[in-house]
């Protein structure tokens, strides 16, 4: 294969003037004419894998000849998903189509950093269970086939609220929008370690805070069981970290299974003294803990002392998975005020 490449090239240099012509004026299929007959093999293999690309195109429902690229058919994920199924390879890969959607420019920088502008007024802990619940300041785009999915379990009303239709706005979010979809379609796996059953999990997290990362304009780092010295006390590792310029701002306890307000306990247990509060690093800590599937958010603050701030979720169900999506997103939010804030005191 390289050295048909080679080839080629050396082909196209030597017969530029005259290949420029052809190419503009002629059919593929019947350029073989034009060049001499020694040639005709490099020819040949160049036609068939031009024949490949412009099949291609046709299935993807493109004129080629009129060059219109104003849309594209958009390929559907396997629609029939089952969340409690663990078959991973049923989420993808269906070859019907969803309609046409617009190629339009990408907004994906403006709608995150919108997203996850800190809030203005930082929620008091008492306040949190509702402040976790607010809309997103901007829609996030999601295709039609993820939309008819979730209006199975969630209200049209209450999903509007949250979500745009990708087939409506256009592709704006490239990296966003796939990667919400895989964390609130992506199946579940009720056996195995405790590493295996966190997959759901880390695509909110990865989705969400991973997503962030990029537009928080700060050293923003993520990490799984390591020590830090910010706000936890030595030798003690929490299981989920993020880190704003080296300061924990937002933490998680996992376990495969249990009694998560259990869980939660460690927590605490981890916390070092005078670490939030008043006087602390940060007026609060967000926090959540996990039990299998269940996930529970919490609030540490005033000598350590802790509330809870939402009500436990089943990431197997679809509504709660929109739920943890808002909730994520805004525990960004928050965490970024509340760091700010310390900052502007210091």
């Amino acid at each position: 294969m390289v050295t048909e490449r080679r080839h080629s090239n050396r082909l196209a240099s030597k017969n530029r003037d005259n290949a420029t012509d052809v190419w503009a004026h002629t059919p593929i299929a019947d350029a073989a004419d034009n060049l001499k007959n020694d040639n005709k093999d490099v020819l040949q293999f160049f036609t068939a894998k031009m024949d490949m690309i412009l099949e291609g195109i046709s299935r993807l429902g493109i004129d080629s000849t009129s060059g219109d690229l104003s849309k594209v058919a958009i390929t559907q994920y396997n629609k029939n998903n089952d969340i409690g199924n663990t078959s991973v390879s049923s989420s993808y890969g269906s070859d019907k189509t969803v309609g046409l959607v617009p190629m339009t420019a990408d907004n994906e920088s403006s709608i995150c950093e919108q997203l996850f502008r800190p809030v203005k007024d930082i929620p008091k802990p008492t306040d949190l269970r509702k402040a976790l619940l607010n809309e997103p300041v901007v829609k996030i785009p999601i295709h039609q086939y993820v939309f008819d999915r979730l209006k199975e379990d969630v209200s049209v009303s209450e999903l509007e609220s949250y979500f745009c239709i990708v087939e409506n706005v256009g592709n704006i979010a490239p990296q966003l929008t796939p990667r919400v979809e895989t964390a609130l379609l992506v199946n579940n796996v009720d056996i195995g370690t405790e590493s295996m059953q966190q997959h759901v999990l880390d695509a909110f997290l990865m989705g969400v805070i991973g997503t962030a990362q990029e537009y928080l304009g700060m050293d923003v780092m993520i990490d799984r069981n390591a020590a830090e010295p910010s706000m936890t006390l030595p030798q003690s590792r929490p299981d989920y970290l993020l880190l704003f310029n080296g300061l924990l701002v937002f933490k998680g306890e996992e376990k495969k299974g249990g009694n998560v307000r259990q869980i939660a306990l460690e927590l605490t247990d981890k916390m070092a003294d005078n670490a939030v509060g008043r006087t602390g690093k940060l007026e609060y800590l967000l926090c959540y803990a996990t039990a299998g599937s269940r996930v529970l958010f919490e609030c540490i603050y005033e000598e350590n002392k802790m509330v809870e701030c939402a009500d436990i979720i089943n990431l197997k169900k679809v509504s709660d998975r929109v739920t943890m999506l808002i909730i994520l997103i805004n525990v960004v939010r928050i965490a970024h005020a509340l760091y700010l804030a310390r900052r502007k005191e210091v």
